[in-house]
């Protein structure tokens, strides 16, 4: 390997497009141009927002190109508009600007960068979060198109025992797998006093505070949430709920908090920037998101955001569902309940808002547990072993070494 590695990731969408896979790849790529020669190039799409962050995240060695637009799908229609991308980082092969691949997402990164390889013989790492198997199993192309994906990847890395068990599951022998876990910023989230202006605008003077950080789509299940709370109020009436982000439930989700009676209790703030998140997290008490896995595939591959609660010193409470066994450890960190159990729900988010010292037991706990085990320093190493071994083969025999 050169003294300077050239990186080309591609990836469907990149912060500040929302999303937890975003902040992966975002946190990621910065770890590992900090601590190793490397130089990365990430080419996305456009999003909003996107010119104010690319020009504050920006370094010498980590650069952000936005030319082309997401497929809605894989369906033949839709394959032409995929040589845009396809041409783009054909052009960093050519120029000799490019000696490894990254496709963050199967369509079209993973199918551009399955051609690049296939023309040109770079290598190419696949990244895997598990959703993108569990909502590709029943589309039969689609499928077929992943498979080979995966299967003609140098190595492929999957973000969550939840994804690796998948890429298993659908034949990817297990050396070819990297398992390498989310980190999570702890100089970001860590425990601070709430910010006394924060409190008064949203009317938290004297209430227990719950929170909710996640795109208003169904399978983030914050419905349950809210019939549990309509129960959950009549106990304890100091409470008020914090709904963080947007999406295409906002109107279901209000008018369930109107039919409720629940317009003084949940507060709808909408899109928050990044860099605002953590003073949320300070104000807050305890964070919830019992998430579920939709009849589409739809589902939680990890859930970067029970980490970054418990970085926070929060209790967290999330679903029995796709990748949280992993960020959430039952009991210890935090809790995990049947997503579609309202009555259950509605027991565990009582036990939480009426114990004082289980909530700070369980705060401290996974603070201990967020900084010890989830850095983005430590997952940037795993990534740069990786790369090294891909490289330069002879450094190991396996692709993929379990850590």
């Amino acid at each position: 390997m050169r003294s300077e590695l050239r990186l080309l990731a591609i990836v469907d969408a990149y912060l500040p497009h929302a999303g937890g896979s975003r902040v992966y790849y975002h946190n990621l790529y910065k770890s590992l141009v900090e601590q190793f020669p490397v130089h990365a190039t990430v080419l996305t799409k456009q999003a909003v927002g996107a010119k104010e962050f690319d020009v504050q995240e920006s370094t010498e060695q980590l650069k952000i190109v936005r030319r082309f637009q997401t497929l809605p799908n894989c369906r033949y229609r839709q394959l032409p508009k995929a040589i845009f991308p396809l041409a783009e980082a054909a052009s960093y092969v050519l120029r000799g600007k490019c000696d490894l691949i990254h496709s963050g997402d199967l369509y079209p990164p993973g199918a551009v960068a399955l051609t690049l390889k296939r023309t040109f013989g770079v290598p190419y790492v696949a990244f895997c979060h598990g959703e993108e198997i569990t909502q590709t199993d029943r589309l039969r192309y689609q499928s077929a198109l992943r498979d080979k994906i995966y299967h003609s990847a140098n190595a492929v890395v999957a973000a969550s025992e939840f994804a690796r068990q998948n890429l298993i599951r659908i034949g990817i022998p297990e050396q070819q797998i990297q398992k390498i876990n989310p980190g999570v910023d702890c100089e970001r989230f860590q425990p601070r006093p709430g910010l006394p202006e924060l409190v008064r605008e949203h009317r938290l003077e004297g209430k227990i505070v719950l929170l909710t950080v996640a795109r208003l789509y169904a399978r983030k299940n914050h419905q349950a949430v809210i019939r549990a709370l309509a129960k959950l109020v009549r106990d304890v009436p100091n409470l008020r709920y914090l709904i963080v982000g947007k999406g295409p439930e906002e109107d279901s989700l209000r008018a369930l908090v109107q039919s409720s009676g629940l317009q003084e209790v949940v507060s709808f703030l909408g899109y928050v920037p990044e860099e605002q998140l953590p003073l949320l997290y300070n104000v807050s008490d305890a964070f919830v998101m019992p998430n579920r896995a939709e009849p589409n595939g739809d589902v939680e591959g990890f859930g970067m955001v029970f980490l970054e609660a418990n970085a926070a010193g929060l209790p967290v409470i999330g679903g029995l569902s796709g990748g949280t066994r992993e960020a959430v450890l039952d009991g210890t960190t935090g809790f995990l309940v049947e997503p579609d159990d309202i009555e259950k729900l509605h027991a565990t988010m009582h036990l939480l808002v009426t114990n004082t010292e289980l909530r700070r037991r369980m705060g401290e706990t996974g603070l201990r547990r967020a900084r010890n085990e989830f850095t983005w320093s430590r997952s940037a190493r795993e990534l740069h072993e990786l790369h090294q071994r891909i490289l330069q083969p002879g450094l190991s025999s396996a692709v993929g070494v379990e850590r």
